[in-house]
């Protein structure tokens, strides 16, 4: 039972070792494309209080309603970042998390004017 088990297994991971590294490419771009926009939506969280058109943007707003566009501007900043990057740059996000972190935050400061002024209009 355990030799077939581990015959399967071998099978699966040759099988998995054999992907053409063309068919890997879209993967990558794929799982680069869903960290930016995770890390970007969560970078916007925690930094959106430090962008100058989100400070003019929220100066006479409620709190509830600052926290409802707040929630809006960092949907809309994680949706956008990928589109400002290269596909070279979402694969490489996808496999080195240090370039992750920077090209989140080259994405996020692209992004977020675009975003303020989109969602407060």
């Amino acid at each position: 039972m355990n030799k077939n088990k581990f015959i399967i297994l071998f099978s699966f991971f040759i099988l998995l070792a054999c992907v053409d590294a063309q068919s890997a490419e879209p993967t990558k771009l794929k799982m680069g494309t869903s960290a930016i926009q995770f890390a970007a939506q969560t970078k916007c969280t925690y930094d959106i209080d430090d962008f100058a058109a989100w400070k003019v943007a929220s100066k006479l707003m409620t709190k509830n309603q600052k926290q409802q566009k707040k929630k809006q501007i960092c949907k809309c900043v994680g949706k956008n970042a990928p589109t400002v990057l290269s596909p070279s740059d979402l694969a490489l996000a996808a496999v080195d998390s240090k370039a992750r972190t920077a090209l989140t935050g080259v994405a996020v400061a692209k992004t977020m004017n675009a975003c303020v002024s989109e969602v407060i209009k």
